[in-house]
């Protein structure tokens, strides 16, 4: 009887999705498909949309949509102290609105010597103000974005324009001077700047795994140590660094003692005053500590933790288990949700939303054992709502087969949406830009985007006939509005009328305005052989 009313549920649903109403959509004149490169949008609040197109080997282009969504400016960046020819090799390392202006954060390096470079753009008119070095990491014998090895990563503060760049390098024979920090002001003034004490001598292993800024008052961090890579006297630990100090102060989470590889994502409460602390902790298989290709199982934990004194408030486990529920009673699937945490986002009502994706990788060896092929395979996607004290509301989960290029990292929906990308992370860029998926909240639901074989539109309840994502022509973009208990399912940019149409979007390359709902990115249009792009603003309700 139960799985009756579930079916009827479902079927009650399929009705609902075909009459609901779609979100206001906004498209620019149709432009020439993004050639071969990176693509990045973003919105200003002065209205204006900035589309940066990174190639290869010749530097920047900026095309800037005014709030007619017309093309007001096109500037092609080139530089003297940077090198264009080089973008191959670069890091983009972050792309913030930082006083009114489009400030991107890249790293390149010359002679073994990783150098961030910050460009700040004219939020008006693309304009390059100003560019400079902004810091180094130590001369390095081996540069590998993509193991993250030696790198550098950008954090702002999402209240103000405050951001901190942390250097990581561990390849440093002084664990005290494997991070470093610098806390910038919304001017690009420099706050405070300092080493990262190691917590433990014996440390062999030292990780930065996150960051949160405080305005200009402080920058708290995360990072995790060990004796071994199998996770002896493993630790996380959480510290601050107030501006105009020299030092840390540090204390570790208690319980996370024999901890394995961690990596987590950190946000600011400021409605609780409290440090959401969510780390993914290894817990079985085989792992590389430096590196992305994992095989084995994570647990999630979330942490309140007080800003002031470090303390831990509370903890909770993040298990999904309503959004496992789903699986098993609404969609009536026999195997578990597996969904490996990629984002969270606090709610103005004191809840949070942690956005999952199933993901396996697959690598392919010959019998030398070189790697000759990779692969991510990007599943199911996971909601899981919290409550204020972190137990779970409701949850969500929507079925979907994705095969993407080359290894995707933990947490790569997080760090996507900070503006950071390296061609070094392996995959075909073009073809990874549609892969995965994107979430929007308003006052008024949740929504959850991504580009989908039409073939599956009518199969939730069917995994075995799936057709799994690999071939990016025949894609067209499918939205899932979540309002309450409710679920309804459309095309976003409308039912492809037969099998040689399509639209689908760079889901890589969008951005979200989570003020007013609305949803940008670059749409490709497909007729038979015909391709063409356009810009599109969606505002959801």
């Amino acid at each position: 009887m139960q799985k009756i009313l579930y079916s009827i549920f479902v079927l009650l649903l399929s009705s609902f999705m075909v009459s609901a109403q779609g979100p206001h959509i906004e498209k620019s004149e149709a432009f020439d498909e993004p050639g071969d490169g990176w693509n990045k949008v973003m919105m200003m609040k002065n209205g204006n949309t900035f589309f940066f197109h990174f190639s290869k080997k010749d530097g920047i282009e900026i095309n800037v949509f005014d709030k007619n969504r017309k093309v007001s400016s096109t500037k092609e960046i080139t530089s003297d102290l940077w090198e264009t020819r080089k973008m191959k090799y670069t890091l983009i390392a972050g792309l913030y609105e930082i006083n009114n202006e489009a400030v991107l954060f890249m790293v390149q390096t010359e002679g073994r010597l990783p150098t961030l470079y910050r460009l700040r753009f004219n939020g008006a008119t693309g304009d390059l103000v100003k560019e400079e070095a902004v810091g180094t990491l130590p001369k390095v014998k081996v540069l590998n974005f993509g193991d993250e090895v030696n790198t550098v990563y950008i954090e702002k503060d999402k209240e103000s324009d405050c951001y901190a760049a942390i250097f990581f390098n561990n390849q440093v024979g002084d664990k005290d001077e494997r991070i470093k920090v610098i806390h910038f002001d919304g001017s690009h003034n420099i706050l405070s700047n300092a080493f990262y004490d190691c917590p433990n001598d014996d440390f062999r292993f030292l990780k930065f795994i996150g960051a949160v800024v405080d305005g200009n008052k402080r920058v708290f961090l995360s990072t995790y140590g060990a004796r071994t890579l199998r996770g002896k006297e493993g630790n996380v630990f959480i510290s601050s660094l107030k501006a105009g100090a020299t030092a840390f102060v540090t204390k570790p989470l208690k319980f996370t003692d024999d901890f394995k590889d961690t990596k987590s994502l950190m946000e600011y409460n400021h409605n609780s005053n409290t440090i959401q602390l969510m780390a993914l902790s290894f817990t079985k298989g085989r792992v590389s500590y430096f590196g992305s290709g994992v095989e084995g199982n994570y647990m999630s934990i979330m942490s309140y933790i007080d800003p002031e004194t470090l303390d831990l408030k509370s903890v909770k486990p993040v298990t999904g288990n309503k959004a496992n529920a789903y699986v098993h009673e609404v969609i009536n699937s026999k195997h578990d949700y597996r969904g490996l945490p990629q984002e969270m986002v606090l709610n103005k009502d004191g809840s949070t939303t942690v956005i999952s994706e199933e993901q396996t990788q697959a690598i392919t060896v010959d019998q030398n054992g070189n790697v000759i092929a990779a692969q991510t395979y990007l599943g199911a996607i996971g909601i899981t709502e919290l409550n204020a004290d972190g137990s779970e509301k409701s949850g969500f989960a929507i079925l979907k087969m994705q095969v993407a290029a080359g290894l995707f990292n933990p947490l790569y929906i997080s760090s996507r949406r900070k503006g950071r990308w390296a061609y070094m992370q392996g995959g075909a860029a073009d073809y990874n830009s549609y892969m995965s998926c994107d979430y929007v909240s308003t006052d008024k639901g949740r929504y959850i985007i991504f580009n989908d074989n039409p073939k599956n539109f009518d199969k939730d309840e069917d995994t075995k006939s799936r057709k799994a994502v690999m071939n990016i022509n025949k894609l067209s973009t499918i939205c899932y509005s979540l309002n309450g208990s409710i679920v309804n399912k459309f095309y976003l940019f409308g039912n492809p009328e037969d099998k040689d149409q399509s639209n689908s979007c760079h889901i890589e390359a969008s951005d979200i305005d989570q003020a007013t709902g609305t949803y940008a990115t670059i749409m490709i249009e497909r007729d038979g052989r015909d391709r063409q792009a356009k810009m599109v603003w969606v505002k959801f309700e």
